[in-house]
């Protein structure tokens, strides 16, 4: 999944900070399904959170390791690893 698309698909869930987690919940229908909740920790929620149509894996990862000092080797991985289970969360 790119970048952009998981922009799109951030409208379609209503998310809540719980603790150091974010809890986001799908809406369906404009209905949120509590059937389905995924939780993402401090890492998945500064990804989230730092998505935008115009940002990049470059971009993103530069964010990534001035945030949580961590090599670009690693912010890469972690967000493909992210765009990947992301993906999954609305097949």
């Amino acid at each position: 999944m790119e970048i952009r698309d998981l922009n799109k698909l951030k409208s379609q869930f209503v998310t809540r900070q719980v603790g150091n987690e974010l809890v986001l919940v799908p809406l369906s229908n404009n209905v949120s399904n509590m059937k389905e909740l995924f939780t993402m920790n401090e890492t998945g929620r500064f990804i989230w959170e730092n998505l935008t149509e115009k940002m990049t894996v470059d971009k993103l990862a530069e964010k990534l390791m001035q945030e949580f000092e961590v090599d670009e080797e690693t912010a890469i991985k972690d967000i493909k690893l992210f765009l990947e289970k992301v993906s999954q969360m609305k097949n």
